[in-house]
C-alpha cells in the first residue's frame, strides 16, 4: 500500500538524518583530544622535524603559574560552539579562550605542550553549569598555527615577522557575555579596547602573535638628534671664521 510505504520511507529518512547528526556531533567532540594532537603533530613536524613534541589537555592549568623553563601563550579569540546539557540551548562564540604552557628540552630534543580550554555557561537556564566548547576543524587549524608560531618564538627564540590571527569562521550573534565566561571570571580574558594601536606607540612594531610575544622594535625617527644639530652649527661657524681669516690675510699682501 502506498501510505504504508510512504510512512516507512519517511521513518527511514528521519532515522538516517538523526544518525548523521549524532555522528557529526561525535566527530566534533573528538576534536577536543585526538584530532587536536594529530593536527598539531603535522604542523610542528613541518617546521621542527628534528624534535618531538607532545600535546596534552590539562584543565587544571593556571594562568601565569609557570614552572622553571616553561613558556606561556594565550589565545583569546578562537571560534567554537556550545550546547547546554540541561536545556539543550545552542550558542556560538568567537571569544573562546585557550591557554598553552610550553617547554622545550633542547638536550633531549623533546617538547611538551599543556593545553586548557576555558568553558562558557548557558545564559538561557539557571543551572549554571560550565559547558565544554565544540570546535570545527577550520578553527582548530588556525589555533594550532598560532601555537606553532608561539613555540618557535618563545622556545626557539626565532623571529616570526608574519602576524597570524585566528580567523572567525561562521556567524556570531550578540556581544560576549563575560558573566557566563570562565576565563572572564578568572580575570584572564581581557577584551581589547577599540583603538587602532591598542595602546602601543605608533613608531613601535611588534613581531609575533601577541603583544607580549617579542620585544618591540623601535622604528627610526624622522627628527634629527639635538647634538647633531649643534655639531653642524659649530662646524659652520668654524668654517666661516677660517674663510674670513684667509680673506683678511690675502688683503694684507695687496
Amino acid at each position: 500500500y502506498t501510505p504504508g510505504r510512504n510512512w516507512r520511507t519517511r521513518l527511514a529518512l528521519e532515522t538516517k538524518l538523526l544518525s548523521v547528526s549524532f555522528l557529526s556531533h561525535t566527530e566534533m567532540k573528538k576534536l577536543n583530544m585526538d584530532s587536536w594532537r594529530e593536527m598539531f603533530y603535522e604542523k610542528i613536524a613541518e617546521v621542527k622535524p628534528q624534535d618531538y613534541w607532545d600535546l596534552k589537555m590539562h584543565q587544571n592549568l593556571d594562568y601565569n603559574d609557570l614552572g622553571p623553563g616553561w613558556k606561556q601563550s594565550l589565545q583569546e579569540h578562537a571560534f567554537a560552539s556550545f550546547q547546554c546539557s540541561s536545556c539543550q540551548h545552542f550558542w556560538s562564540s568567537v571569544q573562546v579562550v585557550i591557554l598553552f604552557h610550553m617547554y622545550l628540552d633542547q638536550r633531549r630534543r623533546q617538547g611538551w605542550v599543556k593545553m586548557r580550554v576555558f568553558r562558557q555557561e548557558c545564559y538561557e537556564c539557571s543551572e549554571g553549569k560550565l559547558e565544554e566548547p565544540n570546535f570545527k576543524e577550520e578553527s582548530v587549524q588556525k589555533v594550532l598555527e598560532n601555537l606553532v608560531i608561539s613555540i618557535r618564538e618563545k622556545c626557539y627564540g626565532e623571529y616570526v615577522a608574519q602576524l597570524s590571527e585566528v580567523t572567525v569562521i561562521g556567524q556570531h550573534y550578540g556581544p560576549h557575555r563575560s558573566d557566563h565566561c570562565e576565563a572572564c571570571r578568572l580575570g584572564i580574558h581581557q577584551r581589547p579596547k577599540h583603538t587602532r594601536y591598542y595602546g602601543r606607540p605608533k613608531d613601535t612594531v611588534y613581531y609575533g602573535t601577541s603583544k607580549d610575544t617579542m620585544p618591540p622594535v623601535q622604528l627610526p625617527s624622522h627628527n634629527l638628534p639635538q647634538d647633531t644639530i649643534c655639531g653642524s652649527f659649530v662646524f659652520c661657524c668654524v668654517l666661516w671664521t677660517i674663510c674670513i681669516l684667509i680673506f683678511i690675510y690675502m688683503n694684507s699682501w695687496i
